[in-house]
């Protein structure tokens, strides 16, 4: 991550010059900001018309921004995956299994969108305090998205939120499964948050927890490590309420990945003029606090939930871990590799399954109908086939590598928590690929645009600067 500079030849400063580093840009906390506007905007019946303007428009200006912002920079090692990726995607939009071309083509633009701030971010600057205020917003809403999730299972008449079009065309048998009794008698909604989706609040949930991790260790301060504390309760009261056990699962292994990680650093970081240390005893605080925040959110769950939350959590240890998975989510991991596989290995065309087939598709084309996808992993081989799988598949792992080289780099100082919290977090989404089509919505634009930031910030922070001429003259 270091990178030495030297001065032009045709540069001849005085001895007093300073080098004047241009200010870090908020385009990333406005970008988050649309972002946040959007997504409330989806729970006003008054804007019900322009539903898919607000679903759509990050999308689109993620879009503008790859285009048309100015400059370069230093792009993230994962960006030349990325180009693979559309390269892949565009051979694969000759495939005659294509159902529509419309289709196809909205399929391809999605898959740009979301992976464009790998590309568009390194033409900004971002430091350490720039990328801080960003997590703050994204983890300020995240924390309200729960506390409303924890009101719309105690007051559902007056803190519910519409459900989404897409829930409702499901039929009424599931939207049945959405609904359980809470403990005064009352059928209620699994708790959507701030979204339109029944048991949306989990999510909400995972974000505030992992991130007040973060928080908590960075900021000395009583009042946010008291916030970052009422965070983790709430957060996971609606993980706990929302009965999406997966997420359960996710914040206990995030969490632990996040303690190893910097209890790790902290035993390889001795000089603490390297950087501000986290102590031993500050991990062990929040660990006991997490401790605390799981058995008080779960008494607290089941006081307002009632019975089945408990049966929904003792679920989980009621059966071998393999064997509960497999009983849900892992029928279609199964059916991927014994089904899907063998059936598409250079993909079925893009734009047959999810949203872009629900919006452009063509129903009338039998001969290559449209498809279901579960998990993140069939609509991979369904989009590009093999080859689509193992570029998305090494783009992450470049996440992955990244976050954690920065994470244990002695150098890093502060942003070390940051890396360490979003390796974490980037551990939650390759499992969420298991559950769910993450990649292919606002949570993959987010995964990548995160890890994109935390390279900016740490390129900008840790590289050497220029050095001034009587330097130089030493050297």
């Amino acid at each position: 991550m270091a990178i030495a500079t030297t001065p032009p030849p045709h540069w001849q400063p005085t001895a007093g010059t300073q080098i004047r580093q241009p200010k870090p840009s908020r385009l990333i906390e406005y970008f988050v900001g649309l972002e946040i506007i959007c997504q409330l905007a989806l729970l006003s019946s008054t804007l019900a018309p322009f539903r898919i303007f607000f679903r759509t428009a990050v999308f689109g200006v993620s879009m503008v921004l790859l285009f048309l912002l100015p400059g370069h920079g230093k792009q993230h090692p994962a960006a030349k995956a990325a180009f693979f990726v559309m390269v892949v995607l565009a051979v694969s939009m000759l495939n005659p299994g294509v159902n529509s071309e419309t289709a196809a083509a909205a399929e391809f633009g999605l898959y740009l969108a979301v992976l464009a701030p790998l590309f568009w971010i390194s033409r900004v600057r971002i430091d350490l305090t720039e990328m801080r205020r960003v997590l703050f917003i994204l983890w300020g809403f995240q924390v309200l998205s729960s506390i409303f999730g924890v009101l719309q299972v105690y007051f559902p008449a007056r803190f519910q939120f519409a459900v989404s079009t897409v829930v409702q065309g499901q039929g009424a048998g599931y939207a049945a499964m959405q609904h359980f009794q809470n403990a005064y008698g009352v059928s209620v909604y699994r708790p959507m948050g701030l979204t339109d989706t029944p048991g949306g609040a989990a999510a909400a949930g995972f974000f505030a927890v992992l991130f007040a991790a973060a928080f908590f260790l960075l900021d000395r301060r009583r009042w946010t490590q008291i916030m970052s504390a009422g965070a983790m309760l709430v957060g996971m009261v609606a993980i706990y309420l929302s009965q999406v056990r997966v997420m359960l699962v996710m914040e206990i292994v995030c969490m632990l990945a996040f303690l190893t990680l910097m209890s790790w650093r902290a035993a390889r970081v001795s000089n603490p003029l390297l950087g501000r240390r986290i102590g031993n005893k500050r991990l062990a605080s929040l660990t006991g606090l997490m401790a605390l925040a799981a058995v008080g959110g779960f008494s607290w769950a089941v006081g307002v939930g009632g019975t089945a939350i408990t049966d929904r959590v003792n679920s989980l240890t009621a059966e071998n871990p393999g064997e509960v998975y497999q009983k849900n989510r892992g029928q279609f991991l199964v059916y991927t590799i014994d089904e899907v596989l063998p059936n598409y290995p250079l993909g079925a065309g893009p734009g047959r399954w999810g949203m872009m087939f629900y919006y452009f598709g063509d129903p009338s084309n039998t001969k290559n109908p449209g498809l279901w996808a579960e998990i993140q992993w069939t609509g991979w081989l369904y989009d590009g086939g093999i080859a689509l799988v193992l570029v998305y598949t090494l783009a992450i792992a470049l996440a992955f590598r990244i976050s954690y080289k920065i994470a244990l780099n002695e150098r890093s100082g502060e942003l070390a928590t940051l890396a360490a919290v979003i390796f974490a977090y980037d551990v939650g989404v390759l499992a969420a690929t298991f559950d769910s089509c993450f990649f292919i919505g606002g949570g993959g634009l987010d995964f990548w645009m995160l890890n994109a930031m935390l390279f900016n910030a740490a390129y900008h922070t840790m590289r050497k600067p220029v050095p001034r001429p009587a330097e130089a003259a030493r050297a």
